[in-house]
């Protein structure tokens, strides 16, 4: 059977995309509530849309299609092929900015793919059979994909998985859960090899095995999601690992979206997040205005369209960020696949603070980039609480290292400045401040508090 990832013949690769993206077409015309009536408001038949040629012709969906009604981006009964299309193998949630997050259904017949998904980017990612992963990602309130796929993707590679299960999970079951410094014990004792989490976290995390002279030399491979990863972080967190005995760490980051319960991976820093699995995931980049086609290497708004899914099923769904993609062959893995060759942005993400557009990402690598600085937020207010008029306050609040030096404050003051032209204030907290056990599984590091009328 041909390797999907690593396709030989490009042909080949497209009749096998083809062959699914059909059978997904034949459901979602017989039974997808969304695409029924949007497809009949359009005056569209099965006929119209003979193949991924004809994808264009389809409308965008956006997340507020999604979030306005989710049960009508599930398939139905009719059509389907066997029990395996229908049965609800499980159900994650987005982490919607507000209101309750919206469910995301697969069943069993995705769950196969979903396992294979997770091989293919273990694959990119380098993991052999001789590796075990340490799950970071906490227990939350609404399951998400972040800690079930990585032991999935243990699963799917028959590795071992330790699950650190960092934080109290629940006020009712307070003893499931760890605390710091019990982390950084199951990452000793685990002897793992992979650290999987959100970066903010692990460097957390390595922090405090520094503080506490615990060494991690098994560590090869770290594995982050779900916030801005520059390249200055990149190099802090290797630079820590370091200290704590880890030879060369390679550190991969993940694209990762609930809508394919995986993400765009790096196969090496610098060769882009590669889509893993060609035959379930077909991007496009789109301009953000008109949705017309954009050139590869062009930046655009990137588009996601489910090959050959039977649960929640998406045709043409922006994702939010625009990046530069790329269809050519991978240099230096060899897969054929598209990837995204720039770091992915908010299309909207932009805020205006002082009269300054700032771009949200540039403060985070300021911030990232200060090794002494543990943990943060910044926020965005009006000096004069409820007066449109008074002028913006950017306020960043940081849990410095225990060894962190007196001008740490005026350092980050001056860094972030250079960085995007504010001048922002810098406030201690502790680790122990409701700010943070407030926070998600990720954390968000720019909140705008100013009211908008």
């Amino acid at each position: 059977m041909m390797d999907p990832l690593f396709a030989a013949d490009a042909a080949e690769l497209a009749a096998l995309r083809e062959q699914r993206f059909a059978a997904t077409l034949d459901r979602i015309f017989a039974a997808h509530p969304y695409y029924r009536r949007i497809f009949a408001n359009a005056g569209l038949v099965r006929g119209d849309v003979r193949g991924l040629a004809d994808l264009a012709r389809l409308p965008v969906t956006t997340k507020a299609d999604y979030v306005a009604d989710p049960e009508a981006f599930c398939l139905g009964a009719a059509g389907a092929a066997d029990d395996s299309e229908t049965i609800v193998w499980d159900v994650m949630y987005t982490t919607g900015s507000s209101g309750a997050p919206t469910p995301f259904v697969s069943t069993a017949y995705d769950f196969i793919n979903i396992l294979a998904l997770n091989r293919s980017m273990l694959r990119l990612r380098g993991v052999t059979a001789a590796d075990t992963i340490l799950n970071l990602f906490p227990l939350t309130r609404y399951p998400h994909g972040a800690f079930a796929r990585a032991m999935n993707a243990a699963a799917a590679c028959s590795i071992p998985v330790v699950a650190a299960l960092p934080g109290r999970a629940n006020e009712r079951r307070p003893e499931i859960g760890s605390r710091l410094d019990e982390v950084v014990a199951i990452a000793a004792r685990s002897r793992a090899t992979i650290l999987w989490g959100v970066p903010t976290f692990i460097r957390k995390m390595a922090a405090r095995a520094e503080e506490l002279g615990t060494k991690l030399p098994a560590v090869r491979l770290v594995f982050v999601t779900g916030e801005g990863f520059g390249e200055a972080a990149r190099k802090d967190l290797a630079d820590r690992l370091e200290r704590l005995g880890t030879a060369a760490p390679f550190i991969s980051v993940s694209y990762g979206a609930t809508e394919m319960q995986g993400g765009m991976v790096e196969c090496t820093p610098g060769t882009g997040n590669h889509n893993p699995a060609p035959d379930q995931f077909l991007f496009e980049a789109v301009d953000p205005q008109s949705y017309a086609p954009v050139s590869d290497g062009e930046e655009g708004l990137i588009l996601l369209t489910h090959l050959d899914r039977r649960g929640t099923v998406m045709l043409r769904y922006a994702l939010g960020d625009v990046a530069r993609l790329t269809r050519a062959r991978c240099p230096h893995c060899g897969a054929l696949t598209e990837r995204l060759t720039s770091t992915p942005r908010r299309i909207d993400g932009f805020l205006k603070i002082k009269g300054m557009l700032v771009n949200p990402q540039a403060l985070v690598d300021a911030v990232t980039a200060e090794a002494q600085v543990m943990e943060f937020q910044a926020t965005v207010a009006k000096e004069c609480p409820g007066d449109p008029l008074s002028m913006d306050r950017l306020v960043i609040k940081i849990v410095p290292a225990a060894t962190a030096s007196a001008d740490l404050a005026e350092r980050l003051q001056h860094s972030v400045q250079k960085a995007i032209g504010v001048t922002p204030d810098v406030e201690r907290i502790t680790t122990d401040d409701p700010l943070l056990s407030e926070r998600g599984w990720k954390s968000k590091p720019i909140v705008d508090l100013r009211k908008v009328d």
